[in-house]
């Protein structure tokens, strides 16, 4: 009995799903102290790790820590919030992928993949999206190739 609890539990931490690495641009970044109030705002975010502000590129680099609940919905509004309009959304992403969906599971979220990606109960892949028009609209994550 034993061996098969140690087995159950490692396969529950490692089919962890959630968001790694966020990157947001921002084609209106023009206000110094905006952005510090951004920064601010991301520092007191909970699972987020490190945040890096590039007024020059004109973005936000988030390095999220491991079993964190962070959306990009919570991003995209924090962003909001401060004033500026977030853009395309580069990300590395950790979840189980069936077809051509993208569940990760921590946040109860689905997201419809546009790309190849192999099928995987723990895979970790790079893409890239575009807050919708509409919080209602399915996201699309384009995989980096």
């Amino acid at each position: 009995m034993l061996p098969r609890l140690v087995l159950l539990l490692t396969a529950a931490c490692m089919a962890r799903a959630e968001f790694l690495r966020v990157e947001v641009h921002m084609k209106d970044m023009d206000c110094a102290s905006c952005s510090v109030s951004l920064g601010k705002a991301f520092e007191k975010l909970r699972g987020v790790k490190h945040v890096d502000l590039s007024m020059n590129d004109g973005a936000v680099i988030l390095e999220l820590a491991d079993q964190n609940r962070v959306t990009l919905e919570q991003v995209w509004d924090a962003i909001k919030r401060v004033g500026f309009t977030p853009g395309e959304t580069k990300v590395v992403v950790r979840g189980a992928v069936k077809g051509d969906a993208l569940t990760i599971s921590v946040l109860d979220k689905t997201i419809k993949i546009e790309g190849r990606a192999a099928e995987s109960e723990n895979i970790e892949l790079k893409g890239t999206l575009t807050p919708p028009p509409d919080p209602r609209t399915p996201m699309k994550l384009r995989i980096a190739e």
